[in-house]
């Protein structure tokens, strides 16, 4: 089996172990739930100020950047996701607002027949999916589906937190890890600009979200010790996600198959 057709076929079966066990929210649900909520607080800075952007969110999932997006007032909202046909109920939100597309193999060719076409494009928990001779592939498609200008968002699990080994293993899915500071220079080498980390606290947390947090502190404190005392941390992140944006400057698209 050649490599991508064995990742599409791994989220096939993953979807249909999975189906019976999914929920179908509505819309009145989806504007309630707290993720939801969380969501649009922390990217209501980071999407583009012009509501009509077109905004592309890449493995989608359950809907909830979208919703987010729907919950802030975007209008131009589309989703890509591996095992599509269990999510038509993410449409039905807002059908004039959002359309959907299902990936057949990979997001590289998914992307390469959409040149300049997205304002935003959103990775949650994706990026790490992404086999290693694959990243240069992906990545720089990324690049070629912004508009010049255009940002992306990515989220993925730090592989210098506090517990990499688990957020690395959880899944049979994930193919490679990043730290702060790999994670900057894949986006550098590939093109991008202006490349942020961020961390957001939790959007008007419960007495038991406080708690927790409080709980966390010297954990990561100490990891962040840790790192910095062996001098092995170049990234500065210590916490246990990598949330990035960078944006598509002047540089030369590099989108090859050779790199597929």
């Amino acid at each position: 089996m050649e490599p991508h057709a064995f990742v599409a076929e791994l989220y096939r079966r993953m979807s249909l172990r999975n189906s019976a066990e999914r929920s179908s929210p509505t819309w009145a649900e989806m504007q309630t739930d707290r993720q939801v909520q969380q969501i649009a607080w922390e990217s209501a800075s980071l999407l583009p100020p012009d509501k009509r952007a077109a905004v592309l969110d890449i493995g989608f999932g359950g809907g909830k950047f979208l919703a987010a997006c729907l919950k802030l007032g975007y209008s131009n909202l589309s989703g890509a996701e591996f095992g599509i046909e269990h999510k038509a109920h993410v449409k039905k939100w807002n059908p004039e607002a959002i359309q959907l597309f299902a990936i057949e193999t990979n997001i590289g060719d998914f992307l390469s027949g959409r040149k300049e076409q997205y304002d935003f494009i959103h990775l949650s928990h994706v990026i790490e999916h992404i086999p290693k001779y694959s990243l240069l592939w992906v990545t720089d498609a990324l690049f070629w589906a912004l508009k010049p200008g255009g940002t992306v968002l990515l989220r993925t699990p730090n592989m210098e937190g506090p517990c990499a080994n688990s957020s690395f293993y959880v899944t049979l899915a994930h193919e490679y890890g990043f730290s702060g500071s790999n994670f900057r220079s894949l986006l550098h080498i590939c093109g991008f600009d202006d490349i942020r980390f961020h961390r957001f606290p939790i959007y008007k947390p419960t007495v038991k979200q406080q708690l927790g947090v409080a709980i966390r502190q010297p954990f990561l404190k100490f990891n962040e010790v840790k790192h910095r005392l062996f001098g092995v941390n170049q990234g500065g992140q210590f916490g246990s996600e990598l949330v990035a944006t960078a944006k598509r400057g002047s540089a030369v698209p590099l989108f090859d198959p050779k790199y597929r």
